[in-house]
C-alpha cells in the first residue's frame, strides 16, 4: 500500500448524513465591507512585492525545511505560485511551501503597515458582525464541548480583533488572546479585551486552559508541530483544541484553480491540510479528534472571480448559491475545515 493510500483511507473519517439543507446565513457585504476582499486580493503580497519580483534577491531570503508536520525530508514538487514552490510530503501527504522565509521575516510581514491595513479593512470594520455571526457560533461550540469539571478558561492563539473572546465572555469565560498584528491588538484592547501582542513562544503563564482556539492560524506557522505541542502543554487533561484551517480539498480550488484560489497564498499560508492529514497530524501529537466539518464561501469566491475577471453571466446561479454550497459543505469540500480535538 502506498503512503498516499495509507494516509487517505476513506474509512478514517465520516460525516453525519444531513437530511435537510442547512443555510450558512452569511452576509458577505457585512463580512467584507467597502470592497475589503478586493483590496486583499490586490494587495495580498504588497509587503513582499520587491523581493518576489527579483529572483536573485528572493533566493537570498529562502531556507529549505523538512516537513513541518512529521519531519520527513522526502517530498515531491507540485507547482509554483507567487515565485514559491509548493511540495507534498512523501510520508504524511501534507502539502507545504518549501523553501520559505525565516521566522523573523514572517513576524515582520504580520507587523507591516501593508498587512495591518488589510486587517483593518477586513477585520476591524466587520468586527461587530464577526462577533454576532462567527464569534457566537464558535463560543457555542466551545461551551457545548466543555468538560464541566474544568474551569472555563480560554486561550485564543492568533485572535485577530478578539471577536471570539468578546462573544465567549458573554458566557462568563475567562479569556486571553495572543495576536501579532499591532493594529488588531490595539483595536481589541480599546474594546476592553485581554489581548497581548506576543507569539505563543513568548507567552509565559502558570495557568492552564480548558479550551484553546487556533482559528485560521495553523496554516501561517513556520513550526505548526511545535506550536500544537505547546498548546497541548497549556491544556488541562480533557481540554479541547479548536482548529480552523483552509481545506486544501475544497471546491474553491477545483473551481478557481490553484493560481486563482486565494487561500493558496504561499507567502502567508505555509502549510495546507485536508481533513485526513489534519486528523492524522493531531492524533500523532496526543489528541483525539471528536468533531469535524467544512463550511465555506467557495461559491461566493468563485462568483467574485467570474464577475471581476471574466465576462460570464451568473445571475441565475446566485439564486441557488446557498443550496449548492450546502452540498459542498456536506461532502467535506467547503473551503474552511473545522476540526476539534481533545487532549488525551
Amino acid at each position: 500500500m502506498s503512503s498516499f493510500d495509507q494516509h487517505n483511507k476513506v474509512s478514517d473519517l465520516s460525516l453525519p448524513y444531513k437530511g435537510e439543507v442547512e443555510y450558512q446565513n452569511i452576509d458577505v457585504d457585512r463580512l467584507r465591507p467597502n470592497k475589503a476582499y478586493d483590496y486583499l486580493i490586490e494587495n495580498r503580497n504588497a509587503a513582499l512585492q520587491e523581493i518576489l519580483s527579483t529572483p536573485e534577491k528572493l533566493q537570498e531570503f529562502l531556507i529549505y525545511r523538512s516537513c513541518p508536520c512529521c519531519g520527513s525530508s522526502q517530498y515531491k514538487f507540485l507547482y509554483k505560485k507567487d515565485s514559491l514552490d509548493l511540495v507534498q510530503c512523501v510520508d504524511c501527504d501534507v502539502i507545504y511551501v518549501n523553501p520559505i522565509f525565516d521566522e523573523e521575516k514572517y513576524l515582520a510581514i504580520y507587523q507591516s503597515q501593508e498587512y495591518q491595513e488589510i486587517v483593518r479593512r477586513l477585520g476591524e470594520e466587520s468586527h461587530l458582525y464577526r462577533v454576532e455571526r462567527f464569534g457566537r457560533e464558535r463560543a457555542q461550540f466551545i461551551e457545548k464541548f466543555h468538560t464541566p469539571s474544568l474551569p472555563k478558561r480560554f486561550l485564543d492563539i492568533g485572535c485577530s480583533t478578539g471577536f471570539v473572546i468578546e462573544a465567549l465572555q458573554e458566557l462568563e469565560w475567562e479569556c486571553v488572546g495572543l495576536e501579532l498584528n499591532p493594529s488588531a491588538v490595539s483595536f481589541a484592547q480599546r474594546r476592553g479585551l485581554n489581548v497581548i501582542n506576543v507569539p505563543l513562544e513568548e507567552f509565559h503563564t502558570n495557568q492552564q486552559f480548558s479550551a484553546i482556539g487556533m482559528f485560521d492560524v495553523l496554516e501561517h506557522l513556520v513550526n505548526p508541530r511545535q506550536i500544537v505541542l505547546r498548546a497541548r502543554e497549556l491544556l488541562y487533561e480533557g481540554g479541547n483544541l479548536f482548529i480552523y484551517v483552509p481545506n486544501y480539498n475544497s471546491a474553491s480550488k477545483e473551481l478557481l484553480g490553484v493560481q486563482h484560489a486565494h487561500f493558496i497564498w504561499p507567502t502567508h499560508h505555509l502549510t495546507y491540510f485536508t481533513p485526513v492529514t489534519l486528523k492524522n497530524f493531531l492524533e500523532s501529537l496526543g489528541f483525539e479528534v471528536f468533531f469535524w466539518e467544512t463550511q465555506g464561501l467557495d461559491l461566493y469566491d468563485w462568483i467574485w472571480f467570474l464577475e471581476n475577471k471574466t465576462e460570464f453571466e451568473i445571475e441565475w446561479f446566485k439564486a441557488y448559491i446557498e443550496i449548492f454550497q450546502f452540498y459542498i459543505n456536506a461532502a467535506g469540500h467547503g473551503k474552511n475545515l473545522r476540526m476539534f480535538a481533545r487532549k488525551v
